[in-house]
């Protein structure tokens, strides 16, 4: 393979796999946003009772759970756009994801875990400013009978301050998928670095 073949295949590289990062990413992040994110509020008229981030009140019920679209769509997009752009700004400074072994691990663990930090912090952001909306109330067909506590809710958990949570699962999931790739000889090495031998 010419040296020209294998710049242009190591930039590539990067690009997609900063990409199919922020992807994976995305799906996460949706995730986070709808199960993790707390719930707008909501304030219905002429309350009968509030339970929680479900409400219920004579006449209807107001179930949680906003709709996975177009979250699942939009945080995956966005996500895999973004590191992409990011992964050739990367291979346009002259960085290339090579396999090659030997030295340059740590760029690789630098690039990942500093896109898995700043992407977390961005879907932390955007829960902040755009919370999940809970759904629209709908009529019942009778009066709630037994405890309405016990009504199906979605599952939802409570990672305390997203804006901490969010940016540090992000790292983790970089340091991860850093590790993966360190692992099977992949290296992020600058263009004209001396290429291992053996």
């Amino acid at each position: 393979m010419s040296n020209r073949k294998e710049r242009g295949s190591g930039f590539a590289a990067v690009v997609l796999a900063l990409a199919v990062f922020g992807l994976a990413a995305g799906v996460l992040g949706a995730a986070g946003w709808r199960h993790a994110t707390p719930y707008a509020d909501y304030s219905p008229t002429e309350p009968n009772g509030r339970l929680g981030v479900r409400t219920i009140y004579y006449g209807f019920m107001y179930f949680p759970g906003p709709p996975w679209l177009p979250a699942l769509l939009i945080f995956p997009a966005v996500g895999a756009t973004m590191l992409a752009v990011v992964g050739a700004l990367v291979g346009l400074s002259g960085w290339r994801l090579v396999r090659r072994g030997g030295a340059g691990r740590w760029p690789v663990f630098a690039v990942f875990a500093f896109c898995g930090l700043v992407y977390g912090a961005i879907v932390a952001l955007v829960g902040g400013i755009h919370p999940p909306k809970l759904g629209e109330p709908f009529s019942l067909d009778r009066a709630p009978t037994g405890d309405p506590t016990t009504a199906s809710l979605p599952w939802h958990i409570d990672l305390g301050p997203t804006w901490l949570a969010f940016p540090t699962i992000g790292l983790a999931m970089g340091l991860i998928i850093a590790m993966v790739l360190s692992g099977t000889g992949i290296r992020l090495v600058r263009r004209g670095a001396p290429v291992a031998v053996g």
